[in-house]
């Protein structure tokens, strides 16, 4: 025993480290903190994993997968996901998509329901315009000849440059669609006689984009001052427009044309300020007569309250000489657009039920009583509605209504709602630490 004794006094002593105990209360201290982190992080994943692998399934469903158009469709919750945006993913192809202001950013928000009832947003500056559905549901077509891709999230640019201008109408196979390019100058330019060096209001051209090579071919330059509507023949060789022309907007102007050479085929000149052409779908299914809207009532610097007292009603007019041949069908609400037709015989339209609530866009059919059916209900602040022409054209309606997903949300909305559980693991770690 005397010899061990020795032989431990000769050995060396350990170095052990001044602040030993410290070292063991941070390493303990990091440890709790890891492992709280590593808790909350499998409670989200074992919440958010199931509905996220859900939406990265649907997002690689082919577009033209057999679907519906919802019959309701509800606001989108505050928190609720872009198109594209991790980790709830794109959505898949549109069944329709509704523009609402009742959203996070309280502006104009493009919100598009999934053929799978998912939910996702699509954000719009300030100003923007809304955009348009190409036929199939796949694609979203922004200002600017922007594609968003609903199946992805990709967005990428349809042709070199962005062509400014209102999307009208896609052609019956949907490769391309037509564009009013808005070539007025931004800025009205003064000589020193204060007279204008240039003119502010030059007619528009309507060109047709090729949605596959983004090729653009010139319809019609310079006719209108602008197009307000535009509807392509279900034969694809004839295009009718409307729009106003003269100075300062004083006439209107209804005309058919060749599809191809633009060549004029009919024109109304002198197109009565209180009609319009019906809008994208204003052709019957057949090809032989147009759709025009109309109405009674205060044409010119009307108030709200005029504007609401309008008769509307829907006229069909010969597709070849413009003259109405058929009895006006009634119309009790606010019409906003022909974008089909059911059975080949009742109007599909946007439609808003009261006057008095323009913010509540709906889809109907019109029957040629008058009597409207609610295809599709939506909630108030709902401005717009777009459903794909593949849907409209098969008369898919009647879709179970869907709900949005409370879980297809963005990674910070998951943050948000975790941090109060990283606070209170927090206050209990240095509850702890003062025990000590």
């Amino acid at each position: 025993m005397k010899e061990l004794k020795e032989l431990a006094d000769e050995m060396t002593p350990a170095r052990l480290p001044d602040d030993l105990w410290g070292a063991g209360r941070r390493l303990r201290r990091r440890r709790r903190v890891g492992y709280a982190l590593a808790a909350v992080l499998v409670l989200v994943l074992a919440v958010t994993l199931p509905e996220w692998a859900a939406h990265r399934r649907a997002a690689i469903v082919p577009a033209d997968r057999p679907g519906a158009v919802p019959s309701r469709v509800e606001t989108p919750h505050l928190w609720q996901a872009k198109v594209g945006q991790w980790p709830a993913g794109p959505g898949g192809p549109a069944s329709l998509v509704f523009f609402t202001g009742q959203t996070r950013y309280l502006e104009g928000t493009g919100v598009v329901v999934g053929t799978n009832g998912s939910y996702r947003l699509i954000y719009q500056k300030v100003g923007e315009g809304d955009g348009m559905l190409t036929p199939d549901g796949r694609h979203y077509v922004g200002p600017g000849l922007r594609l968003l891709d609903l199946t992805t999230g990709d967005e990428r640019q349809l042709s070199g440059e962005p062509i400014w201008g209102e999307p009208l109408a896609f052609s019956p196979d949907g490769t391309e669609l037509l564009i009013g390019v808005n070539n007025d100058d931004g800025v009205i330019t003064y000589g020193d006689d204060t007279v204008p060096d240039n003119d502010p209001e030059k007619p528009d051209d309507l060109v047709a984009v090729d949605l596959r090579t983004g090729e653009r071919r010139f319809v019609a330059v310079g006719r209108m001052n602008s197009y307000t509507t535009a509807a392509w023949s279900p034969d694809g060789t004839r295009i009718a427009v409307e729009g106003p022309v003269g100075r300062a907007d004083v006439g209107r102007r209804l005309s058919v044309m060749d599809a191809r050479t633009g060549a004029p085929l009919w024109t109304v000149d002198n197109f009565a300020p209180d009609r319009r052409l019906a809008g994208r779908a204003a052709w019957t299914p057949d090809g032989g007569l147009l759709a025009v809207l109309g109405f009674e009532g205060c044409v010119n610097a009307c108030d709200q309250a005029g504007e609401s007292a309008r008769r509307w009603r829907l006229d069909l007019v010969d597709a070849g000489t413009g003259n109405v041949v058929a009895q006006p069908v009634p119309i009790e609400g606010l019409p906003g657009e022909v974008v089909g037709w059911r059975d080949g015989r009742d109007a599909v339209l946007t439609y808003t039920p009261v006057r008095a609530e323009p913010d509540h866009r709906t889809l109907v059919a019109l029957r040629p009583s008058g009597e409207v059916d609610t295809l599709v209900d939506t909630p108030p602040g709902v401005y717009n509605l777009e459903v794909p022409d593949d849907l409209l054209r098969s008369g898919s309606f009647g879709g179970t209504p869907p709900t949005p997903s409370p879980w297809a949300a963005p990674a910070w909305a998951y943050l948000l709602v975790a941090s109060p559980f990283l606070l209170v693991l927090w206050i209990f770690r240095r509850r702890r630490q003062r025990r000590v």
